[in-house]
């Protein structure tokens, strides 16, 4: 007999059997052996479900708030170019800002060195990234002095440029991406797959010294907010096949020279578009090619549906308030 009910359901079956039985409590087996029993299920199922959570807790805390390098080195980093603004279209706010770096930590980045492009200082992500800042998995660079006039090469450019001379010494491997874009391994959706990714690249292809990932962009309305709060998760249409030759890099830091969006120029080894199978970019494009309205018979037709992040959502989502102070931070649509 499993006891599931509440302190009523208990009372109303030990008078089933009293009446039943037509014997005191003192007297009735049964009534013991229930009890006992009840007991012992009831203490098997407690002790089960704080083993799970202690070891739920472990999972999250082994990649979202890792131990540093002790030697000072990263294996692998990211460096991130952003402006977080009120009049985006897209909405890419400071909720998608910290969702997308809790997914890097996911993969298997280790740290981030952000950039924050504010135009105006109430757009500044300071204050919002600090408890990263000071838990030591970013650090945050002003660039507000490259903000405005924005340009390619004046204010993105020297930003990667800036990260490889002050901080290429700290990481083996690196990522330059924007926070609409996710690296993703179709074929392995564990915790820190990145790494695992570039080691086994590295390890068949010795000379090559930047990976680059194919682009796939995620168009089409989003859905509700309220039941699907991650970016990834509203997102699921995706294009057929790679969606244009706008790739991104991963590099080492070391063989880095000159720095550019979609390459950087290297003084040793090769660059190679990695096979899409294996790697690829997930950009969420979200509905700006059929100007922020509904579904297109267009976008219809040049996308798919994909499901592939699932497992992904439902370990971020499993970890909230494990890894944050507080889930709202990636769930509660905010501009700092």
């Amino acid at each position: 007999m499993h006891f599931r009910g509440n302190s009523k359901a208990v009372h109303s079956e030990y008078n089933d059997v009293k009446s039943d039985e037509h014997v005191t409590n003192e007297e009735s087996p049964s009534l013991k052996n229930f009890l006992k029993d009840n007991r012992g299920t009831t203490s098997t199922a407690y002790e089960s479900t704080k083993l799970e959570e202690s070891e739920q807790k472990a999972s999250c805390l082994s990649w979202c708030r890792r131990k540093p390098p002790s030697n000072g080195v990263y294996f692998l980093s990211a460096v991130l170019l952003v402006r977080i603004y009120a009049t985006d279209k897209a909405r890419l706010s400071t909720r998608e800002l910290a969702q997308w770096l809790y997914y890097l930590s996911y993969a298997g980045i280790e740290h981030v060195y952000v950039y924050d492009s504010y135009v105006f200082k109430n757009e500044s992500q300071k204050q919002a990234l600090d408890f990263l800042i000071k838990r030591g998995f970013v650090t945050y660079i002003d660039w507000s002095h490259k903000a405005f006039p924005y340009s390619v090469a004046g204010t993105q450019e020297s930003a990667y440029q800036h990260c490889f001379d002050n901080y290429g010494n700290k990481s083996v491997w690196q990522v330059s991406i924007d926070i609409d874009e996710y690296p993703f391994c179709p074929l392995d959706v564990k915790s820190n797959f990145m790494q695992r990714f570039i080691a086994n690249y590295a390890y068949e292809q010795p000379d090559v010294s930047q990976i680059t990932m194919q682009n796939f962009l995620f168009l089409g309305k989003p859905l509700d907010e309220a039941e699907h709060p991650l970016l990834i998760d509203r997102l699921r249409r995706r294009t057929h096949g790679v969606s244009n030759n706008l790739v991104k890099p991963i590099y080492k830091t070391k063989y880095i020279t000159i720095a550019g969006v979609h390459h950087h120029d290297v003084m040793y080894g090769h660059s190679e578009d990695a096979d899409y199978r294996r790697i690829r970019l997930n950009h969420y494009w979200g509905a700006r090619l059929q100007n922020w309205g509904e579904d297109t018979p267009e976008t219809l037709a040049k996308t798919r549906r994909d499901d592939s992040m699932q497992e992904i959502v439902d370990n971020l989502l499993k970890c909230d308030t494990v890894c944050f102070p507080s889930s709202s931070i990636i769930y509660k649509f905010r501009l700092n």
